[in-house]
């Protein structure tokens, strides 16, 4: 280890930090609230955590070199705003989570029997899907109820012989029960899409949109309880993230900028598309002026170098963008109408079925008139 290293890792009091802050960074840094700053927070936690937003070059040395006038106040704010941003994501997002399961309860339970077929059985999970894909989900579902603390689980593991769907739906991890909505019956996915209005080009239920979002939903949900910076949280489309997870251009981002369809990575702003599909059309726009609260709070707060910096990193290309896809068209959400949405997949699977079979005669029929119109060669 050279000695600079060996340096720059020492012990230094909270009135050294400071000194290394105002000499070596140019950060003001000198008033007995900014030493509060970091006895509160810790050096690593407020200047490594949000030092980015207000760096603008790096010198020869690698050394970062921040915008003039940047102040551990300035970057302390910027903490604060992540930490207002976590709670009122996590707020929209329980609020969604605990509504799609409850659905999938519901519609799980309907489409076996009216939940004669216990979750359990293999077979009341969709035939596409393998064994082994069954299986696991329900092994790690009855894993997780097994090490559950909640009263009521054990309740129902002692007294009774089987865990009824409901409770497994609310006990398991996030990412379980994705994978139970995942490989339920056709019949379940279909509903909640057609609740949502999660539609694709053809027409047809989008279930890839439907599991997509609720895995980035996770994926931000966990990062806000963990307590993570979360302003700047992106997933890629690399190998790991393949399939279901990955990023879905849907309707709603292609109608606004092409610069989002062009975009190779999810962004907070991809979770913002996702909530206009799950809220009701005057809870987002509550949510969407809490949302911009926030923004403009911290805006009028910080460099406007520093703002613009955060502002991509959310994935808002620009900030007028966010009211026009409160503006872009949605469907009312038919909720008094779920239960009756496993019959209209059915029919409209039919109707499928029946318009193929129209085709085929069709097709036939013409054959059929050229055969006799026309003379072929020998084979």
């Amino acid at each position: 280890m050279s000695e600079q290293n060996s340096q720059d890792k020492k012990f230094l009091t909270y009135n050294q930090q400071m000194k290394l802050l105002r000499s070596k960074k140019n950060i003001v840094c000198a008033k007995t609230p900014n030493k509060s700053i970091l006895v509160r927070s810790g050096y690593f936690n407020i200047i490594n955590g949000y030092k980015n937003p207000f760096v603008s070059s790096v010198n020869e040395n690698g050394e970062h070199i921040y915008i003039p006038d940047t102040s551990i106040d300035q970057i302390y704010c910027v903490k604060l705003f992540d930490e207002d941003l976590r709670s009122f994501l996590l707020k929209y997002i329980t609020k969604i989570e605990e509504e799609v399961r409850a659905l999938t309860g519901y519609k799980f339970d309907e489409c076996n029997n009216d939940g004669m077929i216990s979750w359990y059985d293999t077979s009341a999970y969709d035939e596409r899907y393998t064994l082994q894909n069954k299986m696991g989900t329900i092994s790690k579902a009855y894993s997780e109820l097994s090490r559950s603390k909640l009263d009521y689980v054990k309740f129902y593991m002692d007294t009774h012989k089987r865990i009824p769907t409901w409770i497994m739906i609310k006990v398991v991890n996030f990412s379980t029960f994705i994978d139970v909505l995942h490989y339920s019956k056709i019949q379940v996915p279909h509903a909640i899409c057609k609740l949502y209005n999660m539609m694709d080009e053809n027409g047809y239920p989008n279930v890839k949109l439907l599991i997509g979002s609720l895995h980035w939903m996770r994926k931000v949900r966990n990062s806000c309880a963990h307590n993570e910076r979360i302003y700047c949280l992106t997933r890629s489309n690399g190998n790991r993230f393949r399939g279901n997870s990955s990023r879905i251009l849907e309707p709603y981002l292609r109608m606004l900028r092409p610069a989002y369809t062009r975009h190779r990575e999810q962004k907070l702003f991809d979770l913002f598309v996702y909530f206009k599909y799950y809220l009701p059309h005057r809870e987002f726009q509550q949510f969407v002026s809490e949302l911009k609260a926030l923004l403009y709070d911290l805006k009028s707060k910080i460099d406007e170098r520093a703002f613009e910096y955060i502002r991509v990193q959310m994935g808002i290309i620009d900030m007028e963008d966010i009211d026009l896809l409160v503006d872009l068209p949605k469907s009312e959400i038919e909720y008094n109408k779920f239960d009756k949405y496993i019959s209209s997949c059915f029919f409209s699977q039919e109707r499928r079925l029946l318009s193929f079979i129209k085709y085929m005669r069709k097709f036939k029929t013409v054959v059929l008139h050229q055969t006799a119109n026309h003379s072929f060669p020998a084979s």
